[in-house]
């Protein structure tokens, strides 16, 4: 451990050499233990890891030349990334849980991912590709299982009743304009949108910062960074509201294909699943603070959203995540 601390230390003394940064390490939790509503009920934990990266020179192929950019003047960040998610329903300790409630659902994806913006006309695009499995492949049951067991929590006991495996393939695309750009604010508008077999849908959203921080369209890694004329300490506020127009929800639909509940029990397997009658509109709003000095980066997220299935109350998650520019 000591030597991966002294291994992380010489690499960031490094990046504060660097004119600009050019690899970026992040840690992601979503936890709606983080909230003072915390419960497991919903979407209930998110675990990701990201590396982003800055190539010196430009790679000629097929692959890349599809993924669109945000002109001659972009700022190009790449990344991968690995995401560990879950879903439970309200009583974890039912072994027949409610099937007009969430399902169990855990799903285990990575993700490559190209961050592209414009600092002159004040714009980005941003192409995700995702591919994983959702299902008992993901591994939901045996990490919440643990979990519960080493913090003492109630152990969820529904899991044989989790959704069937599913492939999960997905290509997410978010397009950014500036609409206010005057210090101590900004203000951004922006539009998602997400195709294959995870997700279908489009979203809507704004958002406006407010304090000290990195112009928004200086590329993704100087948001979190110390360069020439940057702040060394960053610190601001992020609100977001959004509207969300969803087609289809693998995670908790089940597969897009064929919506199925994989269980232990041989009667159940070839019984028809009653499904949760699923909200194609939500509503969400995002309040966040981000703290950066040099090269260590810290935000909390406290995320609250309208019910993904119709009858359930808004759903609370905070989210902390961490970065360190290497």
């Amino acid at each position: 451990m000591r030597i991966l601390l002294l291994m992380l230390m010489a690499l960031s003394m490094n990046a504060l050499a660097q004119t600009q940064p050019v690899h970026m390490l992040r840690l992601y939790e979503d936890n709606d233990l983080f909230t003072l509503r915390g419960s497991d009920r919903g979407y209930t934990n998110g675990t990701r890891i990201d590396v982003f990266y800055r190539r010196q020179k430009p790679v000629k192929s097929i692959f890349n030349n599809l993924l669109p950019k945000a002109g001659d003047s972009s700022i190009n960040t790449y990344s991968w990334g690995a995401m560990h998610m879950m879903y439970t329903p309200a009583n974890i300790e039912a072994t027949r849980p409610d099937p007009f409630d969430y399902p169990y659902s855990g799903s285990l994806f990575v993700s490559h991912a190209i961050h592209s913006s414009n600092p002159k006309r004040k714009y980005l695009i941003q192409t995700e590709w995702i591919i994983g499995v959702m299902g008992k492949y993901a591994y939901g049951e045996q990490l919440q299982t643990y979990v519960h067991k080493i913090t003492k929590s109630p152990e969820p006991m529904g899991w044989d009743h989790q959704l069937s495996p599913a492939l999960l393939v997905n290509l997410n695309v978010s397009f950014e304009k500036s609409l206010l750009q005057r210090k101590p604010m900004e203000a951004v508008y922006g539009t998602s949108v997400a195709l294959g077999t995870m997700r279908d849908g489009i979203k809507f959203y704004t958002t406006l910062r407010l304090g000290k921080m990195a112009p928004y369209f200086s590329g993704f890694i100087e948001q979190h960074a110390a360069y020439n004329n940057t702040p060394r300490l960053k610190s601001y506020l992020i609100i977001r509201p959004a509207f969300d127009i969803v087609l289809h929800n693998t995670l908790i639909e089940g597969n897009v294909f064929k919506r199925g509940i994989f269980t232990s029990d041989s009667n159940e397997q070839h019984s028809p699943a009653p499904a949760p009658v699923v909200n194609r509109f939500l509503t969400s709003a995002d309040i966040g603070w981000v703290v950066s000095f040099e090269v260590v980066s810290a935000s909390f997220t406290y995320k609250l959203s309208s019910p993904d299935i119709k009858g359930e109350s808004p759903h609370a998650i905070g989210n902390i995540s961490l970065t360190l520019i290497l």
